[in-house]
């Protein structure tokens, strides 16, 4: 069994004081012990963005440490991804929410009078789950968001 493992389980695990830094230490020693481990260039470049890593060779040092191999994207997990983002972007809607109350509002630019909106998910979340489906097994820690747009299972990661 492969899982893939999103950004959010490996800086999780990279910062001691995260809240889910236990959970993820755990939820990676388990996948190990299924199978092989892996992320694609996606997460690669996520955490080469994080300070964590003083160079390349850190990073590729701490993902052969950890024995998380680095697979392609491959046409087929791209146009799955694109399948899934433009369902994404069709649902999404006009308003924000606010994470507080829940209430909803639209806001228009002042110069060209168009809505502006958030984008909560770009398409690098789109490759990241279709990689996943084609390995089998996430993990991360917005199963939520993946379980909406991919058929693929979720590796537990309770406290």
């Amino acid at each position: 069994m492969t899982t893939v493992v999103d950004t959010s389980a490996l800086l999780a695990l990279l910062y001691p004081d995260d809240a889910h830094n236990r959970r993820a230490k755990r939820a990676l020693v388990a996948a190990d012990e299924a199978g092989k481990i892996s992320v694609n260039p996606v997460v690669y470049a996520e955490l080469a963005a994080d300070d964590t890593f003083a160079d390349r060779d850190a990073l590729d040092y701490f993902l052969d440490d950890t024995g998380i191999a680095v697979e392609p994207i491959t046409r087929d997990i791209a146009a799955r991804a694109g399948e899934c983002f433009q369902t994404y972007l069709s649902r999404r809607g006009e308003t924000l929410q606010c994470s507080n109350c829940g209430r909803e509002t639209t806001f228009e630019c002042p110069d060209c009078a168009s809505s502006i909106t958030a984008r909560q998910h770009v398409a690098a979340d789109f490759l990241i789950g279709a990689h996943a489906e084609t390995a089998g097994t996430l993990l991360t820690f917005d199963g939520g968001f993946f379980r909406d747009y991919f058929d693929v299972e979720m590796q537990r990661t309770e406290e």
